[in-house]
């Protein structure tokens, strides 16, 4: 497997089990969902990296596809379990609506995520843009200055 991937899996399903772990820990003492609102945050980073490397069709070098599936496989599984996990905790031993409330703030997060995805992506296409357009104007200074060059070479020559 590419090393990448592995590093980019592997924290991913790290990052969520320990987040998990503080947000479970911050529930049995009596908090609300709010007040775990960065480790809140890390899991649904952590969930988000494992679910990304989840739905990646490319191959990966140096291993194979059923490797890749079984190991997508138990994260993934892991981290449904972590979520009705949590969602029977919450129901349970949190104040009512904590679930509904954890429900709004995991959407939260993702939206601003893939607004923060989106800002990137714009920026980088603006930058691509941007060096189009320079690569086009300096094709067509050259065009005019090869023209205007072969013309001053026609005009000379007769001079002479």
């Amino acid at each position: 497997m590419d090393p990448l991937t592995i590093s980019g899996a592997i924290a991913g399903i790290k990052m969520a089990n320990s987040a998990f772990g503080v947000i479970k820990q911050a529930i049995q003492n009596g908090r609300e969902v709010t007040d775990c609102a960065s480790a809140l945050s890390k899991w649904v980073a952590g969930c988000s990296a494992v679910q990304k490397e989840h739905s990646q069709k490319t191959s990966r070098l140096g291993g194979s596809a059923s490797e890749r599936a079984v190991e997508t496989l138990v994260h993934m599984q892991t981290i449904q379990r972590q979520r009705d996990e949590l969602r029977e905790f919450l129901q349970l031993y949190g104040r009512p609506g904590s679930w509904d409330q954890f429900i709004q703030l995991e959407r939260e997060y993702r939206l601003q995520a893939k607004k923060e995805r989106d800002d990137v992506a714009k920026k980088q296409k603006k930058k691509r843009d941007i060096i189009i357009a320079g690569l086009i104007v300096l094709f067509i200074a050259g065009v005019f200055s090869f023209i205007g060059f072969m013309l001053y070479l026609v005009i000379t020559e007769g001079n002479v």
